[in-house]
C-alpha cells in the first residue's frame, strides 16, 4: 500500500478514485471498468472531432469527476489515502500542488489539472490554470518533499501516437524526447535528495499516446509486464526501509 499519491492530468484522475477508496484492489477493478467505460463512448458510430472536443470539455470533465468518480464536494482530508494533485498556474507560470491544505476541494483540483490547451484555462480563487503535464508530466519531486523516499513513477508517455510514415515517427519521437527530458530532470532531483525512484515505463505503451482507449487491453498488459520488471528491486527498497 503507497503512502501517498502524486497525480497530474490523467494520472490526477486515477489518482483520486484509488485514493478515494483507500487504495484497495476493488478500486482498481473499477477502474478498469471506469476506463471501458470512456473505451465504449470513444468507440461508438459516428463519433467526429466535436464530440472529442465535448469529451474533454469542462462540463464532460465535471460531471465525471463528481458524478461517476463520486467526489463531489470530496475535500483531501476526507481521502482515506493522500492525494496530492499537480497543475500548471498561468500567472505567473509554474507548477502547483494541490493537497497541501485539507479543505481544498479534490474535484476543482483534478479539473484544473486536467484542463488541456484546446479548452480555456480553469479558475481556482484568483489563479487560472492548465494541464500539470504543461509543467512536467512526472511530478515525483513533489512525493519526495513531502517524505517519500522509495517512488514509483509510471510515465505514460507523450499525448501523441506514433504513427505510420517517417513525419509521424519524427513528430513521436520529438514529443517523447521532450518528455524524457523533463522526466530525467524530476527523477534527478529526486535521487539528490535522497529518494529511491523505479520507474515503469514501456516504449511500447507510450507508441499508442495518451487516448488510446481501443487498446486498452495492449496496455494493461504492457503495464503489468513493466511493472512486473521493477518488483524486485521495488521490494528490496521497501525492505531495506523496514531495517532501518
Amino acid at each position: 500500500m503507497p503512502e501517498r499519491v502524486v497525480g497530474v492530468s490523467i494520472g490526477a484522475i486515477i489518482g483520486g478514485w484509488f485514493c478515494k477508496q483507500g487504495g484497495s484492489g476493488e478500486a482498481l477493478a473499477h477502474l478498469r471498468d471506469l476506463a471501458r467505460t470512456v473505451q465504449y463512448h470513444l468507440s461508438c458510430k459516428g463519433r467526429n472531432f466535436l464530440d472529442d472536443w465535448r469529451l474533454i470539455s469542462f462540463e464532460q470533465r465535471r460531471s465525471f469527476i463528481e458524478g461517476t468518480l463520486g467526489l463531489t464536494s470530496m475535500t483531501f482530508s476526507e481521502l482515506p489515502l493522500p492525494l496530492y494533485v499537480a497543475a500548471t498556474r498561468l500567472f505567473p507560470p509554474g507548477r502547483v500542488v494541490f493537497g497541501d491544505h485539507p479543505a481544498e476541494s479534490v474535484a476543482e483540483a483534478i479539473l484544473a489539472s486536467t484542463a488541456v490547451p484546446s479548452h480555456p484555462p480553469v479558475r481556482i480563487g484568483d489563479a487560472y490554470y492548465f494541464d500539470g503535464g504543461l509543467s512536467g508530466n512526472l511530478p515525483i519531486l513533489e512525493a519526495v518533499k513531502r517524505g517519500g523516499r522509495v517512488i514509483l513513477a509510471v510515465n505514460l508517455g507523450p499525448p501523441v501516437r506514433r504513427g505510420s510514415g517517417k513525419l509521424a515517427e519524427t513528430l513521436w519521437r520529438f514529443c517523447r524526447g521532450i518528455s524524457q527530458i523533463s522526466s530525467h530532470r524530476e527523477i534527478e532531483s529526486s535521487k539528490a535528495r535522497g529518494a529511491i525512484v523505479l520507474q515503469v515505463s514501456s516504449e511500447e505503451i507510450e507508441s499508442h499516446g495518451l487516448f488510446a482507449f481501443e487498446k486498452l487491453d495492449t496496455i494493461e498488459e504492457g503495464g503489468y509486464e513493466a511493472t512486473q520488471c521493477v518488483l524486485p528491486a521495488l521490494q528490496q527498497a521497501l525492505g531495506g526501509l523496514r531495517r532501518e
